[in-house]
Protein backbone atom coordinates (compact mmCIF):
# COMPACT_ATOMS: atom_id res chain seq x y z
CA UNK A 1 0.00 0.00 0.00
CA UNK A 2 2.82 2.00 1.17
CA UNK A 3 4.08 1.73 -2.64
CA UNK A 4 1.45 2.35 -4.30
CA UNK A 5 1.12 5.24 -2.18
CA UNK A 6 4.58 6.96 -3.01
CA UNK A 7 4.05 5.67 -6.77
CA UNK A 8 0.79 7.88 -7.23
CA UNK A 9 2.68 11.03 -5.36
CA UNK A 10 5.65 10.73 -7.66
CA UNK A 11 2.92 9.99 -10.95
CA UNK A 12 1.04 13.48 -10.10
CA UNK A 13 4.10 15.57 -9.18
CA UNK A 14 5.61 15.09 -12.49
CA UNK A 15 4.56 16.73 -15.52
CA UNK A 16 4.92 17.96 -18.83
CA UNK A 17 5.76 21.61 -17.28
CA UNK A 18 3.01 22.94 -20.28
CA UNK A 19 0.72 25.94 -18.79
CA UNK A 20 -1.58 28.10 -20.47
CA UNK A 21 -1.24 31.05 -18.66
CA UNK A 22 1.87 33.27 -18.24
CA UNK A 23 3.53 35.64 -20.91
CA UNK A 24 7.05 36.74 -21.96
CA UNK A 25 5.49 40.18 -21.54
CA UNK A 26 3.77 39.56 -18.00
CA UNK A 27 3.87 43.03 -15.93
CA UNK A 28 4.55 45.18 -18.97
CA UNK A 29 2.22 48.10 -19.58
CA UNK A 30 0.62 47.93 -23.04
CA UNK A 31 -0.92 50.70 -25.76
CA UNK A 32 -3.67 49.76 -27.51
CA UNK A 33 -4.25 51.79 -30.47
CA UNK A 34 -7.72 52.03 -32.02
CA UNK A 35 -8.22 49.62 -34.51
CA UNK A 36 -8.52 51.21 -38.39
CA UNK A 37 -10.65 49.55 -40.99
CA UNK A 38 -9.23 49.58 -44.28
CA UNK A 39 -12.27 47.34 -45.47
CA UNK A 40 -13.40 49.51 -49.56
CA UNK A 41 -17.34 49.31 -48.63
CA UNK A 42 -17.67 51.39 -51.87
CA UNK A 43 -15.98 48.69 -54.22
CA UNK A 44 -17.85 46.70 -56.78
CA UNK A 45 -17.77 43.54 -54.77
CA UNK A 46 -19.47 45.13 -52.43
CA UNK A 47 -22.57 46.42 -54.14
CA UNK A 48 -23.26 42.97 -55.43
CA UNK A 49 -22.51 41.21 -52.39
CA UNK A 50 -26.14 41.00 -50.99
CA UNK A 51 -25.17 41.66 -47.38
CA UNK A 52 -28.31 42.44 -45.23
CA UNK A 53 -26.24 44.79 -42.44
CA UNK A 54 -22.56 45.70 -42.58
CA UNK A 55 -20.93 45.75 -39.57
CA UNK A 56 -21.18 49.69 -39.01
CA UNK A 57 -18.01 50.83 -36.60
CA UNK A 58 -16.84 47.20 -36.06
CA UNK A 59 -13.43 48.74 -35.72
CA UNK A 60 -14.39 50.60 -32.91
CA UNK A 61 -16.54 47.70 -31.24
CA UNK A 62 -13.15 45.43 -31.73
CA UNK A 63 -10.82 48.10 -30.04
CA UNK A 64 -13.55 48.09 -27.20
CA UNK A 65 -13.32 44.22 -26.66
CA UNK A 66 -9.85 43.91 -27.24
CA UNK A 67 -9.09 46.18 -24.41
CA UNK A 68 -11.83 44.46 -22.33
CA UNK A 69 -9.74 41.12 -22.83
CA UNK A 70 -6.73 43.02 -21.84
CA UNK A 71 -7.74 43.91 -18.45
CA UNK A 72 -9.76 41.16 -17.67
CA UNK A 73 -6.72 38.52 -18.41
CA UNK A 74 -4.20 41.46 -16.53
CA UNK A 75 -1.15 39.91 -17.41
CA UNK A 76 -0.14 43.59 -19.45
CA UNK A 77 -1.59 46.77 -18.09
CA UNK A 78 -3.60 48.79 -20.38
CA UNK A 79 -2.55 52.34 -20.12
CA UNK A 80 -2.78 55.39 -22.37
CA UNK A 81 0.29 56.76 -22.43
CA UNK A 82 4.10 55.99 -21.28
CA UNK A 83 6.71 55.61 -23.32
CA UNK A 84 8.14 52.40 -21.98
CA UNK A 85 4.62 50.34 -23.33
CA UNK A 86 4.40 48.61 -25.90
CA UNK A 87 2.45 49.14 -28.94
CA UNK A 88 -0.58 47.24 -30.02
CA UNK A 89 -2.11 48.44 -33.89
CA UNK A 90 -4.18 46.53 -35.40
CA UNK A 91 -6.30 46.33 -38.58
CA UNK A 92 -9.30 45.33 -40.02
CA UNK A 93 -8.69 43.91 -43.79
CA UNK A 94 -11.71 42.34 -44.99
CA UNK A 95 -15.16 40.92 -43.60
CA UNK A 96 -17.52 38.14 -45.31
CA UNK A 97 -20.19 36.18 -45.25
CA UNK A 98 -20.42 32.94 -46.85
CA UNK A 99 -22.89 30.24 -47.04
CA UNK A 100 -22.24 26.86 -45.38
CA UNK A 101 -25.90 24.99 -45.30
CA UNK A 102 -28.96 25.02 -47.51
CA UNK A 103 -32.06 24.11 -46.54
CA UNK A 104 -32.38 20.52 -47.53
CA UNK A 105 -36.49 20.47 -48.43
CA UNK A 106 -36.78 24.16 -50.12
CA UNK A 107 -35.35 25.29 -53.22
CA UNK A 108 -31.63 27.65 -52.05
CA UNK A 109 -33.01 28.99 -49.05
CA UNK A 110 -29.74 29.29 -46.35
CA UNK A 111 -30.16 27.74 -43.23
CA UNK A 112 -26.60 28.28 -41.76
CA UNK A 113 -24.03 31.05 -42.66
CA UNK A 114 -20.15 31.98 -41.00
CA UNK A 115 -19.03 35.58 -40.75
CA UNK A 116 -15.47 35.90 -41.30
CA UNK A 117 -13.49 39.10 -39.75
CA UNK A 118 -9.79 39.51 -41.66
CA UNK A 119 -7.64 41.24 -39.24
CA UNK A 120 -3.57 42.23 -38.85
CA UNK A 121 -1.98 43.04 -35.24
CA UNK A 122 1.31 44.37 -35.09
CA UNK A 123 2.85 44.47 -31.57
CA UNK A 124 5.81 46.99 -31.47
CA UNK A 125 8.49 47.34 -28.46
CA UNK A 126 9.07 50.91 -26.47
CA UNK A 127 12.57 51.12 -29.00
CA UNK A 128 10.48 50.40 -32.15
CA UNK A 129 11.49 46.94 -32.73
CA UNK A 130 8.65 44.86 -34.01
CA UNK A 131 7.63 41.79 -31.52
CA UNK A 132 4.67 40.42 -33.30
CA UNK A 133 3.24 40.74 -36.62
CA UNK A 134 0.27 38.38 -37.75
CA UNK A 135 -2.80 37.89 -39.24
CA UNK A 136 -5.59 37.17 -37.44
CA UNK A 137 -8.94 35.41 -38.77
CA UNK A 138 -11.99 35.25 -36.51
CA UNK A 139 -15.68 33.33 -37.12
CA UNK A 140 -18.57 32.98 -36.09
CA UNK A 141 -21.43 30.48 -37.54
CA UNK A 142 -25.10 31.10 -37.25
CA UNK A 143 -28.31 29.36 -38.28
CA UNK A 144 -30.97 31.68 -40.30
CA UNK A 145 -33.93 28.89 -38.84
CA UNK A 146 -33.97 25.61 -36.70
CA UNK A 147 -33.01 25.66 -32.94
CA UNK A 148 -29.89 27.65 -33.31
CA UNK A 149 -31.74 30.38 -34.94
CA UNK A 150 -29.54 33.38 -34.47
CA UNK A 151 -29.71 36.96 -35.85
CA UNK A 152 -26.34 38.53 -37.92
CA UNK A 153 -26.43 41.64 -35.38
CA UNK A 154 -25.63 38.54 -32.54
CA UNK A 155 -23.57 37.02 -34.46
CA UNK A 156 -21.78 40.17 -35.59
CA UNK A 157 -21.27 40.65 -31.94
CA UNK A 158 -19.71 37.35 -31.51
CA UNK A 159 -17.40 37.64 -34.56
CA UNK A 160 -16.01 40.70 -32.25
CA UNK A 161 -15.56 38.63 -29.40
CA UNK A 162 -13.98 35.66 -31.07
CA UNK A 163 -11.43 37.97 -32.97
CA UNK A 164 -10.64 39.56 -29.63
CA UNK A 165 -9.76 36.92 -27.87
CA UNK A 166 -7.78 35.52 -31.16
CA UNK A 167 -6.05 38.81 -30.95
CA UNK A 168 -5.15 39.13 -26.77
CA UNK A 169 -4.01 35.24 -27.29
CA UNK A 170 -1.70 36.16 -30.39
CA UNK A 171 0.14 38.57 -28.01
CA UNK A 172 -0.30 36.32 -24.13
CA UNK A 173 0.26 33.50 -25.43
CA UNK A 174 3.40 33.48 -27.51
CA UNK A 175 5.46 30.74 -28.18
Amino acid sequence: MFRCLILLVVFLSSGCGYVTKGSIYAGRKIIIQPVLNKIDVTSVNRETSGYVSFPILIENKLTNEVVNRFRVDGQLKVVSDDPEALKLFCTVDDYSKDTLRYEEASDGEVKEQRLTLHANIKLVAPDGEVLIERAITGEADYFLSGAGLKSEASAQADLVVDTARRVSEAVLEEW
